[in-house]
């Protein structure tokens, strides 16, 4: 071979390697390029996926916020509703205590009392007493009324 065979073979090499070389940094270049678009897309997605997150952490901010304000609503009506039932049990003694007081005032009543027989005293009437005949208010078969 000539030496101007050789340095045109020397010289396509060289050429061939350089469009090689060309051909890989545009390739590595479009690839870039290509991941860059990639990224910049999952970013816009992340970005409205963000705006999404916010309105779902919004929503549950303010649902949690109800959710404690109910709670403090329904502690206070709880407390409000023990209160209320430590005063009914309260009148509640303290009526059975006049129910008690009445009913032995009765008793002492009818103890003293000439007119009323013995057989009434205890009649297990659940009014207190209150179901019991006046005998002072019936006529007197000795009256003739």
């Amino acid at each position: 071979m000539s030496t101007t065979a050789i340095v045109w073979t020397i010289v396509i090499v060289v050429v061939v390697l350089a469009l090689a070389l060309v051909a890989y940094r545009m390739s590595g270049r479009r690839k870039q390029d290509r991941r860059r678009d990639q990224a910049t897309e999952i970013r816009h997605e992340a970005a409205s996926d963000d705006r999404t997150v916010r309105k779902h952490e919004a929503e549950a901010a303010e649902k949690d916020a109800l959710a404690r304000q109910a709670r403090a609503e329904a502690d206070r009506k709880s407390a409000a509703a023990d209160k209320l039932g430590v005063e009914a049990q309260e009148r509640n003694e303290h009526a059975t205590g006049k129910r008690t007081e009445q009913r032995d005032r009765l008793a002492a009543a009818d103890e003293i009392d000439p007119d009323v027989g013995t057989d009434h005293r205890d009649d297990g009437d659940s009014t207190g007493g209150l179901g019991r005949r006046d005998v002072r208010s019936e006529p007197n078969s000795a009256d003739g009324r």
